[in-house]
């Protein structure tokens, strides 16, 4: 099993299912005490979070892990001029037992495990990976009684820019799920996959749909976005047209008005906050992998 989970490649699909298996167990488990009681772990946040930090943070308490957590620049020596590199370097070097970065371009953060022994998760990485994110969207359809090969997901936005999509293709190919996207012809990703254009064409062959935040700050051109997006936006009358019935879903954040219209929440099959409950069973099923506990 590999050390760090910085994204699926060096995953084979029996540690993937493990990941899940322990997730599973760890919920079922009602007992206060956890084998990795007293070990740390350095939370570095370079870019903002909700949901991902406090499931992280969550998760460590829950453990019984002591973390501590860097967010931003604010306060810190990269205002007054140490690389990104360096800083992870020096808390490395106080010797947390797994480190959990957050970044963007600023790291590679497989260069950067080759420089520390302890192990890497990533939490979310430019536009390259979101692995975390990927489990936790499946761990909920299978608790929805989903099968791998039964899972048809479709990905509607603004997939281009997503982190969350590219960690979708790469566990696929993993665990034989299907994954298709839904979006205009020039927010398509570089790799070959499964392209709808119609909100209509792609509800019909999905059983799952994942709608993405707009990703505006990681756009090199800003008009017009909107304007391109607004036929993929999906709200009551599409899911309720939806001969499936299918499962909604969306990473976060969500913006109401833009990706999804107000009224989805009506909808009954919506796993919205489903999927942040799933995120700190799959955060402490990660951290009990790399730490060797599982």
């Amino acid at each position: 099993m590999p050390n760090s989970l910085i994204d699926f490649r060096d995953w084979s699909q029996s540690d993937l299912k493990k990941i899940f298996d322990v997730s599973f167990d760890l919920e079922k488990d009602s007992s206060e005490s956890s084998p990795l009681k007293g070990k740390t772990a350095a939370l570095i946040f370079f870019e903002a979070s909700t949901r991902t930090r406090v499931s992280f943070e969550q998760a460590c308490f829950r453990e019984q892990i002591h973390p501590s957590l860097l967010v931003g620049k604010a306060s810190t020596s990269l205002e007054k001029g140490e690389t990104f590199l360096d800083t992870v370097l020096n808390i490395a070097a106080m010797g947390p037992d797994v480190i959990v970065i957050r970044c963007g371009y600023e790291l590679n953060l497989h260069a950067v495990a080759q420089k520390i022994s302890k192990p890497i998760l990533n939490a979310g990485w430019g536009v390259s990976s979101h692995p975390t994110q990927a489990l936790l969207d499946i761990r909920t359809l299978l608790k929805q009684g989903l099968q791998y090969s039964g899972i048809k997901l479709l990905i509607v936005g603004d997939v281009r820019h997503s982190r969350v999509a590219n960690s979708h293709f790469e566990l696929a190919e993993k665990l034989g799920y299907e994954v298709a996207i839904c979006c205009p012809e020039n927010f398509s990703p570089q790799k070959k996959v499964k392209r709808f254009d119609s909100l209509e064409a792609g509800f019909s062959w999905s059983n799952a749909v994942m709608v993405l935040r707009n990703q505006f700050e990681r756009h090199a051109q800003k008009n017009n976005i909107s304007e391109n997006l607004d036929c993929f936006k999906v709200g009551l009358k599409e899911l309720k047209n939806w001969k499936n019935q299918g499962w909604l879903m969306h990473p976060g954040p969500v913006n109401y008005g833009v990706e999804l219209k107000l009224d989805v929440e009506q909808y009954q099959n919506n796993l919205i906050l489903k999927q942040v409950e799933s995120g700190v069973w799959i955060r402490r099923a990660c951290l009990h992998q790399v730490l060797g506990y599982k």
